[in-house]
């Protein structure tokens, strides 16, 4: 009997006890996965593809890419920079919206279909390659969230009631045209890139800002050198620690 974690290689947390609670209480789907589980946000990881710099991880992320004056005194320079620049597929979180307030999650398994077909998944590609932005086409389904996170894991009794209401609006939510899901899929992974580089974007101007205010009034006006901070500090989409 197939596991949840064999859909997506989960490997974090485990509450063994209510997972079993919600499969004998909800079922398997039609591929034998579980309908539900519990698992923990942070460790919920998904692939996508696009473009990412590789740090030498000594550095710690404040100085990744922070501008310092240069031998003149009169620019500013780099004083770190990336190992490598690359355009490839990589497991990252799945939820970047929860990194702040990280918790136990309810899932609930949705057939391949409900993603859309290979041809709409795979019709958004990295600019430039054949890599599909969202990963590879989920044949086996895969999970979603249904409500969380919760900083201590639920009972299986509170869980039977939001699997319950969830399933009041099940029909709603399948009722949707496939090109909706596809849609769907896009807009979530164009906000998971958008949060990423925000973070990015605060801690570099954050770090970058602190380190150049003796020179702001001397070389450079503070628009200029937040948009030569964030240039120098190489950030792009998909950014990695």
């Amino acid at each position: 009997m197939p596991n949840h974690n064999d859909v997506d290689g989960y490997s974090g947390p485990e509450r063994q006890d209510i997972n079993e609670y919600l499969r004998t209480r909800h079922g398997d789907c039609f591929m034998g996965f579980p309908s539900y589980r519990l698992v923990f946000s942070a460790a919920v990881t998904t692939l996508s593809a696009g473009e990412w710099c590789d740090w030498d991880t000594n550095i710690p992320v404040d100085l990744r890419g922070r501008m310092v004056a240069d031998e003149t005194g009169k620019a500013l320079t780099s004083e770190t920079r990336e190992e490598r620049h690359v355009v490839e597929m990589r497991r990252c979180d799945e939820y970047p919206e929860l990194q702040d307030t990280p918790g136990w999650i309810l899932q609930r398994w949705m057939a391949p279909a409900y993603w859309g077909s290979p041809a709409e998944w795979n019709a958004r590609v990295v600019p430039g390659t054949h890599l599909p932005s969202l990963g590879p086409y989920p044949h086996q389904g895969k999970y979603m969230l249904v409500a969380g996170p919760y900083s201590e894991a639920p009972s299986g009794p509170f869980l039977d009631r939001i699997v319950e209401q969830w399933e009041l609006m099940r029909d709603e939510v399948l009722s949707y045209q496939t090109s909706t899901y596809v849609r769907k899929r896009h807009y979530e992974a164009e906000e998971r890139d958008r949060l990423r580089n925000e973070r990015w974007n605060r801690e570099a101007s954050a770090a970058n800002m602190t380190a150049m205010q003796p020179f702001f009034s001397t070389y450079l006006e503070g628009g200029k050198a937040r948009q030569l901070a964030v240039e120098h500090a190489g950030i792009s989409s998909n950014y990695g620690n």
